[in-house]
């Protein structure tokens, strides 16, 4: 018998043997729906100096040395959540990016208990992964032990991907490794959890030419408790990281931290974006309009002159969350068909900022293109454009709307032309399922499961520029939001242009069904060497998609519960989320975890 992760590709694969325990013991997760299992982990890496020779690199000490390289910066959090789970209820399913989360697939796959032979592909920078080794049998308390071999080898491309995207992979991959798997778990049956494993990988790297190193990692994961989806433990849990995160972001904007002030010269040092991003999140957590902190920052931003996209953008954001009407969001969220509210009141001033940003933002475009037919983002004005822009060009076209500040008649249209041109090519059809914050609320306190909104699609998702790109998560999300935000202003400024409207509702059921087939809250999803770069980023790129769409469930995954039980995981004791690579700043990672988990976004019109 054998297990698939229909997200990813890998396999696991348990060959029968005689050291099989009866037949009459069933393993098998018991989670409740929705719910998790949480864990206490012990983690260490370490590798050594480079050798010669894959002899000597056996034998070499461990210091430590370049672990990140191997070993992402960010260890995915110690829970296993309902919604990973195959349909058999043995195994976890979906993409497996993190050699850590190749020890957790094998000790969470309760149906192999013998032989195993196990296909990782893409695990960045290591390679395609085969582990083979066999299972201990079952000692009288679940006890099992594993000994196996790893061997990595160069991606190898798979079908229907976008031409070139194994060799873009292989220039970030290892060209090869090896070395041993030893690994302990105990199943309780009776509870249908893995009580405890731990695992060992020591392994013999293969960098380039004559060029070797030895990485160990032990990974060791303690059952915790058995949870349901969004008790009060996790909304208690919520509230206390919000509340903690914003005392830091509260801190670095109180001391003018150098990275808050441009540099000059370079239209992305993002200085101000940053003071913006900060603003934006106090004022989404709920710090009070009185905040001596939260006043002086608005000072200082309108004094600011901005010029990239992203910082104009957000300080446009940041001011249109600032003047929105107590309750508003609720209100929105509550029925996202429901006729927007009117457009804030701003006193002379800010009005006047509001629109000498929003005539800047409309300068930073792309002139190959017509922009009353096409409209194509840039950080400043120039020939380029990339569909992170994109989203960020419409959040502050749609924010100067909800401003009161005038956009031109077919700015959305034209943007959304764009996206549309972008998005990648079709793949593989889905049933997609979409459950409605709405549709959740009619079904509490009723027996009945939530009604959710089905359409048959093929998965289509966005990449970086190119449609022949490969897609990924934190892009795919990025054009969900533009279209959607496009949509909205279309529909606010009364654009009748149905075939547009047409077209953009199919590209977002599409981009929803890349979402759900491909969809991951331990790394970015998608094309493998993003897996760890700008997760964060991904991560409120999916709150942003899911809340605009008002969106509670995707495909039956709580995609809140989901993330929000990877981000608590990495929050430190000052308040600030861990970096995931030594270059990227506490502040934005903490903006993004703080923005994510007070679902910042409202819903907006999507409907006809």
């Amino acid at each position: 018998m054998g297990t698939r992760c229909l997200g990813c590709g890998w396999w696991l694969v348990a060959v029968v043997a005689g050291s099989v325990a009866p037949r009459t013991q069933s393993w098998e997760w018991r989670v409740p729906p929705l719910g998790a299992v949480e864990y206490r982990r012990e983690c260490t890496a370490r590798a050594s100096e480079a050798a010669p020779s894959a002899a000597a690199a056996r034998s070499a000490a461990l210091a430590g040395k370049n672990v990140e390289h191997f070993v992402h910066r960010i260890p995915p959090a110690p829970w296993m959540c309902d919604g990973e789970l195959a349909p058999d209820r043995r195994s976890v399913d979906g993409p497996v990016r993190d050699l850590r989360d190749v020890a957790r697939a094998i000790a969470f796959d309760l149906s192999s208990r013998s032989a195993i032979r196990g296909r990782f592909p893409r695990v960045v920078p290591l390679g395609d992964l085969v582990v083979s080794g066999s299972w201990s049998a079952p000692s009288a308390d679940g006890t099992q032990t594993l000994r196996a071999t790893l061997v990595a080898r160069p991606p190898a491309a798979v079908a229907g991907e976008p031409k070139g995207t194994v060799e873009r992979l292989r220039v970030f991959c290892v060209t090869g490794a090896d070395g041993s798997v030893e690994m302990e778990r105990r199943v309780d049956a009776a509870a249908g959890v893995v009580a405890k494993y731990s695992v060992r990988f020591d392994l013999v790297v293969r960098e380039e030419d004559k060029k070797f190193r030895r990485v160990a990692v032990a990974d060791e994961w303690t059952f915790v408790a058995v949870r349901d989806n969004q008790d009060a433990d996790f909304r208690k849990r919520v509230a206390a990281a919000i509340t903690e995160g914003v005392g830091f972001v509260r801190e670095q904007v109180e001391g003018k931290k150098s990275f808050l002030v441009d540099a000059g010269g370079d239209e992305r040092n993002y200085g101000s974006g940053r003071l913006a991003l900060a603003l934006l999140t106090l004022v989404q957590a709920h710090a009070a309009a009185t905040d001596p902190v939260v006043i002086a920052g608005f000072d200082d931003l309108r004094r600011r002159r901005l010029e990239d996209s992203y910082s104009i953008a957000t300080a446009l954001m940041a001011m249109a969350a600032r003047h929105a009407p107590p309750g508003e969001a609720e209100r929105v969220r509550s029925d996202g068909n429901a006729p927007l509210p009117p457009p804030r009141n701003l006193d002379e001033r800010d009005r006047k900022v509001a629109e000498k940003w929003t005539k800047q933002l409309l300068g930073n475009i792309d002139p190959r293109a017509d922009p009353a037919k096409i409209l194509r983002f840039n950080y400043t004005p120039g020939p380029r454009y990339d569909t992170s822009l994109q989203q960020y060009g419409l959040l502050g076209l749609w924010s100067a709307l909800r401003l009161g500040i005038e956009v031109p008649n077919g700015a959305f249209a034209a943007a959304a032309r764009q996206l549309l041109a972008v998005q990648c090519p079709p793949g593989d059809r889905l049933v997609l399922r979409r459950t409605t914050h709405a549709q959740l609320r009619d079904a509490a306190g009723t027996d009945a499961p939530p009604k959710a909104v089905e359409d048959r699609v093929a998965a289509r998702g966005f990449s970086y520029q190119e449609p022949g790109e490969p897609p990924f998560g934190s892009m795919t999300s990025a054009g969900i939001s533009g279209l959607l935000l496009a949509r909205a202003g279309m529909v606010a400024q009364q654009d009748a242009d149905r075939a547009l409207l047409s077209q953009i509702d199919a590209g977002l059921a599409a981009s929803f069904g890349w979402l759900a087939t491909e969809f991951s809250v331990r790394s970015n999803p998608g094309f493998a060497e993003r897996a760890d770069n700008h997760w964060y980023y991904w991560l409120y790129g999916l709150e942003r998609s899911c809340e605009l769409a008002s969106i509670a469930w995707l495909n039956g995954r709580d995609w809140y519960y989901e993330g929000a039980l990877q981000l608590l995981s990495q929050q430190q004791p000052n308040g600030s989320f861990r970096a995931e690579h030594p270059s990227s700043l506490l502040l934005d990672t903490t903006c993004f975890a703080i923005l994510f988990l007070v679902k910042s976004t409202p819903a907006v019109i999507t409907g006809g």
